[in-house]
């Protein structure tokens, strides 16, 4: 984790702050752990910063993992018995918010629908869903953004977004179909699209995809 104060120059090294590295071990979630990567800095409900990260696993259930930073910055640390939690979309990079309004941490991530459910699933990708949690452990799926029904070409990955009002704005990186042939994979993807999720508040707990 790196830190710098609000009003500091970003541009000297020196105003900086650095944690320790924290190797992750092969050992951990039962062995399937193949690595932690594509963080997210969060304040937790107790008021602490955490790093929750995207977790590469052989199994299709998908994990995040919650890796707490001292108040100085200067400390992480992570307790493998209890800093794992199922996360739709933990296999891929995802992006948490947290809403003031619903008190809610949200995300928009690559989720593994049941119908495409399989080992190794951080290479499936065709599936983007809005998630929520009050506390960063318990998510719910709350409506699928994006679909296709093929896993291989066609993905949905890597969002970025706001809050914009009522609504979400995001940036997606895309696989899809351009009438040159498409991707060459879900993950090289050829298109960056936008896209505007209105009234993402309201949603209701998501519903199958279609051709489920």
């Amino acid at each position: 984790m790196m830190s710098v104060p609000v009003d500091a120059d970003l541009l000297r090294a020196d105003n900086w702050t650095n944690s320790n590295f924290l190797p992750s071990d092969r050992a951990w979630n039962g062995g399937d752990m193949g690595a932690w990567l594509e963080g997210n800095a969060v304040v937790a409900p107790d008021g602490q910063l955490v790093d929750v990260l995207r977790v590469q696993t052989r199994s299709p259930d998908e994990k995040a993992a919650i890796v707490r930073i001292s108040a100085d910055g200067k400390t992480a640390s992570f307790d493998p018995a209890t800093g794992f939690v199922d996360f739709p979309g933990g296999a891929k990079k995802f992006t948490i918010r947290f809403d003031p309004q619903t008190k809610r941490y949200w995300s928009l991530a690559s989720i593994v629908h049941p119908r495409h459910r399989a080992n190794n699933p951080g290479g499936i990708r065709n599936t983007l869903a809005l998630t929520c949690s009050e506390d960063l452990r318990h998510w719910t799926v709350r409506s699928i953004v994006l679909y296709h029904p093929d896993v291989r070409n066609h993905g949905f990955q890597y969002v970025d977004w706001l809050f914009e009002g009522d609504d979400l704005i995001a940036v997606c990186r895309t696989a899809y179909d351009d009438g040159l042939g498409g991707a060459h994979n879900a993950h090289d993807a050829n298109y960056l699209t936008f896209h505007r999720i209105a009234g993402f508040r309201t949603t209701q707990p998501a519903t199958p995809p279609p051709g489920s």
